[in-house]
């Protein structure tokens, strides 16, 4: 399956886009990556036995893939754009993450969104250790998003699923999301002006 990716905006003539308009557009790309990601360990056989385990990789996912989007704007867009883009973007895929929970998996007694934010905000302190190379995550912070899969896979997956993730999973996700974003951001996109 190939994701299109919104890497323009198609009326110019707005002008600078405020961080929840970016937002909306980022968290919907970052959320099509994710769910895709799953979906191609799923087709490549690896186990997903329940809608519990497919949204908890799923999560994984986003939370490396808001953190690659928070170090791809730094430096591109002021400080309080970016905390307000990121913080926007958090809070969406939070949103999009519960109705697709409430819808497949029923309500819950307590807040899928909270749930996220919680092990969002884990994992934002832990990849906030890791370095970056050439505008990407190093090599132990993608394993560091295997070994969160890895927790999540059924024991006959296991000793696969550090390398699909880590050579196959990540460099297509962050692909498809530095185009989206470096659409986005460009000079002459408006979106920052």
């Amino acid at each position: 399956m190939a994701i299109r990716v919104k890497s323009q905006w198609h009326n110019r003539a707005d002008g600078a886009k405020s961080p929840q308009q970016v937002a909306t557009v980022i968290a919907s790309l970052i959320w099509r990556v994710a769910e895709e990601k799953v979906t191609h360990m799923q087709q490549e056989k690896f186990q997903i036995n329940s809608k519990e385990q497919g949204f908890a990789m799923i999560a994984e996912y986003l939370a490396f893939l808001i953190q690659y989007a928070d170090r791809f704007v730094y430096g591109r867009v002021d400080e309080q754009y970016r905390a307000a883009l990121i913080g926007a973007i958090a809070k969406r895929l939070a949103e999009i993450l519960e109705d697709n929970q409430n819808e497949y998996m029923g309500p819950s007694p307590d807040s899928y969104q909270s749930r996220f934010i919680n092990t969002l905000n884990e994992r934002l302190a832990d990849y906030a250790t890791f370095d970056y190379e050439n505008g990407e995550p190093n090599y132990p912070s993608r394993r560091f998003l295997g070994s969160k899969m890895l927790e999540l896979m059924p024991p006959r997956d296991r000793s696969w699923t550090i390398d699909q993730v880590v050579e196959i999973e990540i460099p297509d996700a962050l692909a498809l999301v530095k185009k989206g974003l470096s659409g986005l951001f460009s000079e002459e996109s408006g979106t920052f002006g």
